[in-house]
């Protein structure tokens, strides 16, 4: 597997974007072409999507984007070119991943308003690495009101098989979205692999 792993290494240097009271770093070009396209077919023929709604001002609303989990613990298993490529995350980490979370950003009029990734009682400092298939979307970041920091927000365009890892105070003090774009008429989904709990693993 080690071998195989290294073929599908990124060659592009990753950027840190928020040093300051969190840890978040672009790697640009994590996947190679040939197993992000891979991967994205595997998904998209193999995934249930579910269609979320919540209230919003008294009314019920679709949530703008469809979403899956998979994993430990999760309603559909990992498929093999997942399970891949979760490994090589945890070898870029140093972390154990047990599930990850599937949102399914069907064009520009999908969305995610800003918010943090903590999973109930999750511990917020537990990693995350974000993961983009098909579609350039927007992704941003912004000081929480509370964190006391000032900083305008942070914009990057993702594009396929691109990665962004979260980590240390990232979710305490910073929150991120991906907003509407309604010139983009491609698919984007995003996988998020996450931990039930800390467990390094080297």
């Amino acid at each position: 597997m080690s071998r195989q792993l290294a073929l599908f290494a990124s060659a592009a240097s990753p950027t840190r974007l928020v040093g300051d009271r969190g840890d978040v770093t672009y790697v640009p070009e994590f996947l190679d072409r040939a197993l992000a396209d891979a991967l994205l077919r595997e998904l998209s023929s193999d995934t249930r999507w579910r269609a979320d709604s919540r209230i919003m001002y008294g009314k019920r609303v679709l949530v703008p984007r469809e979403t899956a989990g998979r994993g430990e613990k999760m309603p559909q298993p990992w498929t093999p070119a997942l399970s891949l490529v979760r490994e090589m995350a945890e070898r870029h980490t140093g972390t154990a991943f047990d599930y990850c979370f599937l949102n399914r950003y069907r064009d520009g009029n999908d969305a995610v308003a800003w918010h943090g990734d903590r999973d109930g009682s999750r511990d917020a400092r537990l990693v995350v690495a974000s993961l983009s298939l098909g579609a350039t979307r927007t992704f941003q970041l912004r000081p929480k009101k509370e964190s006391g920091l000032r900083h305008d927000p942070i914009s990057i365009d993702v594009t396929h098989g691109d990665m962004i890892v979260m980590a240390g105070d990232t979710q305490l003090h910073w929150e991120h979205r991906v907003p509407r774009d309604p010139r983009i008429t491609g698919e984007r989904l995003n996988i998020t692999f996450r931990q039930h709990r800390a467990r390094e693993t080297w």
